[in-house]
């Protein structure tokens, strides 16, 4: 491994990256000789799988580290002359603790859109923050309220079923309508989907607002349990430079979200029955028959499952007298259909 010396990642606004542990460990091996510092570094190293391109995870790092630099270029401010200087200098220190060979693992190279260490770095970050929001947000477009956290991300959000998206274009077009005229800035409302259980009003709420992602619009998922926080939800997102849609499910309380008011928020709320309080009503009112066969029609077509029209809406309305006649009915019973035929199982309802 390289001689090792100097003193390295002396940091002010991305002093942030140092309570990464694999970071810490890497300042520590740079600032020092010892065989426990390298020996600590290493087992981080693996144990984080950066191995091969440690430059790439220090990259990541800068690239979703909260500060000072990246909260302004998300909000389009313009950056004094001492941040964009001590920003820079933080790269070029980050860029000179990494310029170095060793045997024992690979450097890499930084990931866009840093490419370099240096002010062309700085002004791709500040259109990449510009663009996609800063810090946590950039870890996904979920979020869920914890009173004790705040806002955290949800790496792994639910899969959106194949039925959310069918049968209900009406309902679909009014609620991306009103979304699009809230990221563009123009009138629009908060909003009440109600109806009964299974008819895909939240997973329709998640496949519209994530359309909007790029357009720096988030979605924050607020337990019902939680309304009374609401306000305290709101001023804290009222603070950030992104567009938020609060999430309530399974909503059976009016609440007034008028009162809560914010440019960048706006409240989408589920519920069985309808409320008042919400500028903006969509009923989702459950298929008719013929519906429901049309929406398994198109699940099987998804799910590739080969039956004869005839056989299948037999089993449909079968599937329907126990189950329902709801999007989410058609779902189980087209996966449970797939599932069968890659199986070579016999089909018993």
């Amino acid at each position: 491994m390289a001689e090792t010396g100097g003193n390295y990642l002396n940091l002010t606004v991305l002093a942030g990256i140092l309570e990464d542990p694999l970071i810490a460990a890497f300042a520590a091996y740079r600032n020092s000789k010892t065989a426990a510092a390298k020996t600590a570094f290493l087992r981080e190293l693996f144990d984080k799988g950066a191995e091969s391109n440690f430059a790439a995870y220090v990259g990541d790092a800068v690239i979703r580290d909260d500060n000072a630099f990246s909260r302004a270029c998300a909000a389009g401010r313009d950056l004094t002359p001492y941040l964009k200087e001590a920003y820079i200098a933080d790269l070029a220190e980050i860029g000179r603790a990494l310029d170095f060979e060793s045997s024992e693992f690979g450097i890499g190279n930084a990931p866009f859109p840093i490419k370099s260490w240096d002010g062309k770095a700085a002004n791709l970050l500040y259109s990449h923050y510009q663009s996609a929001g800063y810090g946590k947000f950039l870890s996904g477009f979920e979020f869920r309220y914890d009173r004790d956290e705040g806002l955290v991300p949800i790496l792994r959000p639910r899969a959106l079923p194949p039925a959310a998206l069918k049968g209900y274009d009406r309902e679909r077009e009014t609620v991306t309508d009103n979304l699009e005229n809230f990221v563009k800035g123009l009138p629009c409302s908060d909003m009440l989907l109600y109806g009964g259980s299974g008819t895909g009003k939240s997973a329709l709420l998640s496949a519209s607002a994530s359309a909007f992602a790029s357009q720096k619009l988030r979605l924050v998922r607020l337990d019902r349990s939680d309304i009374r926080e609401l306000p305290r939800v709101m001023d804290g997102l009222a603070a950030l430079s992104l567009r938020f849609l609060i999430v309530i499910e399974a909503l059976s309380e009016e609440i007034h979200p008028a009162g809560c008011a914010a440019d960048n928020v706006l409240i989408a709320a589920t519920g069985h029955v309808r409320l008042n309080g919400f500028g903006l009503t969509v009923r989702f009112a459950e298929p008719d028959l013929e519906g429901y066969l049309a929406i398994v029609r198109e699940l099987l077509r998804d799910y590739k499952v080969k039956l004869p029209q005839e056989d299948a809406d037999a089993l449909a309305r079968e599937w329907a007298e126990t189950h329902g006649c709801t999007p989410r009915s058609a779902d189980r019973l087209a996966g449970y259909l797939s599932a069968c035929q890659k199986k070579g199982k016999e089909i018993r309802l």
